[in-house]
C-alpha cells in the first residue's frame, strides 16, 4: 500500500514520497526497508537511527531520518490501525459447516458462520456477521450479536446474552455454577443452584481460558468496552462497568463490583462483596481487601495506597540492616536477652 493512501485511510497527515509502498509492520529492532514502524517520542530516535523500517508513524516535530512519515498525536493508536489495514485477518465464509450440530429451533443470521463440530443449542441466536470457530458449544438459550468472533473450544453456558462485536479468545467459559454452597443436615456441602445468567455487553474482549460465572439469582454483567485477558476469572453476581481493563490472571470473588475504566493489573485480587471505584488503578498481585475509592491507585498486599505502599517496601528493603542497629541498641542499653 502507498504510505500516502495508507495515511488518507488512517486520517493523518504525511511527509515525504507518498509513493513509497508500505508491504509490512514491524518492530524498530526487526525492520526492513518495506516495513513501517513507530515511535512515540524522541526518547525512540536512537533506536530508529539503528532501524531498517523504512517508514515510520511519529509525533509532529519529531525527525525520523529523512524517512516517509505518517504524523500522528496517538502514534501506538495508528500504528495498531495500520496493522489492521495491512494484515488483515481472514474470516470464514458465512454458512454452517455439515459437521456442525444446530437445533432446528436455532436462528442463525445468513451472514454469520458455523464452523466445524460446533454445537448449537435449542432456541439459540446468532447475529449477522458473527463467526463460531470450531468446536465451540452454545448450550440452549444463548444470545450472539453481530459481528462477534467466538474462537476454537469456547463454552456458552444456558441464557447467556453477548452483544455485538464481541471477541472470546479459545477456551472461553461464560455462565458456569457459581462457587455457592450451604451446609446441610449432616455438615456436608450443598450446591447452591445459580439460576441467573450472565450479560456480556458491545465491544467486550475477553483473553484465552477465562471464565465468568453465572449469578445466584441477578445476572453476572461486563460492561460495554470492557478488555479482559488470559486466565481472569470473575465470580458470581460480579458487575464490572464500562472500558475497564482486567490483566492476566485476575479474580473477582463473587458480588464485587468494578467500575467503569478500572485498571486491575495482573493477579491482582478482589474479595467478595467489594467495590473498586470509578477510574480506580490496583496494581500487579494486589489483593484488595476493601473498597477501593473512585480514582485511587493501590499496592499491596493487603492494599494500600500507592506512595504508603512504595515506602513501606522502601522500609521493608532495609528491615535486615535495622534489625541490627536495633539489637546493637538494645545490647548497649542493656535490653538484651537475660
Amino acid at each position: 500500500m502507498r504510505i500516502c493512501d495508507l495515511a488518507e485511510s488512517l486520517g493523518c497527515p504525511f511527509e515525504g514520497d507518498g509513493e513509497y509502498r508500505v508491504r509490512q509492520v514491524a518492530s524498530l529492532e526487526d525492520g526492513s526497508p518495506e516495513a513501517l514502524g513507530f515511535v512515540r517520542s524522541e526518547k525512540h530516535l536512537p533506536e530508529l537511527s539503528n532501524s531498517k523500517v523504512g517508514a515510520v508513524i511519529a509525533p509532529a516535530g519529531v525527525d525520523v531520518g529523512g524517512r516517509p512519515v505518517i504524523r500522528s498525536p496517538n502514534p501506538g493508536l495508528h500504528f495498531a490501525r495500520a496493522v489492521a489495514l495491512l494484515h488483515p485477518r481472514s474470516r470464514p465464509e458465512p454458512g454452517v459447516h455439515p459437521s456442525a450440530e444446530v437445533d432446528a429451533s436455532a436462528e442463525i443470521d445468513s451472514k454469520a458462520s458455523v464452523g466445524p463440530h460446533c454445537s448449537v443449542g435449542a432456541r439459540c441466536r446468532v447475529g449477522a456477521g458473527s463467526v463460531l470457530h470450531p468446536q465451540v458449544t452454545l448450550y440452549p438459550d444463548v444470545s450472539v450479536g453481530a459481528d462477534c468472533t467466538l474462537h476454537a473450544r469456547v463454552v456458552v453456558r444456558e441464557g447467556t446474552r453477548i452483544g455485538d462485536r464481541v471477541v472470546l479468545q479459545a477456551g472461553v467459559v461464560l455462565g458456569t455454577d457459581g462457587f455457592g454452597y450451604v451446609f446441610d443436615e449432616g455438615g456436608g456441602w450443598e450446591h447452591i443452584p445459580h439460576t441467573g445468567g450472565v450479560i456480556i455487553e458491545d465491544d467486550v474482549e475477553v483473553g484465552a481460558n477465562s471464565t465468568i460465572d453465572r449469578s445466584m439469582l441477578r445476572d453476572t454483567r461486563i460492561g460495554r468496552g470492557t478488555k479482559i485477558d488470559t486466565l481472569v476469572m470473575i465470580g458470581h453476581n460480579c458487575e464490572v462497568g464500562e472500558h475497564a481493563i482486567l490483566a492476566a490472571q485476575v479474580g473477582m470473588a463473587g458480588s464485587s463490583t468494578v467500575e467503569r475504566r478500572v485498571i486491575m493489573m495482573g493477579q491482582s485480587a478482589l474479595a467478595g462483596h467489594l467495590t473498586v471505584g470509578e477510574g480506580a488503578f490496583v496494581g500487579g498481585r494486589a489483593a484488595v481487601s476493601s473498597d477501593v475509592p473512585p480514582h485511587t491507585r493501590v499496592w499491596g498486599t493487603p492494599h494500600l495506597e500507592e506512595r504508603r505502599w512504595f515506602r513501606s517496601i522502601a522500609v521493608f528493603k532495609k528491615l535486615p540492616e535495622l534489625v541490627k542497629r536495633l539489637r546493637a541498641i538494645e545490647k548497649h542499653l542493656g535490653l538484651g536477652k537475660h
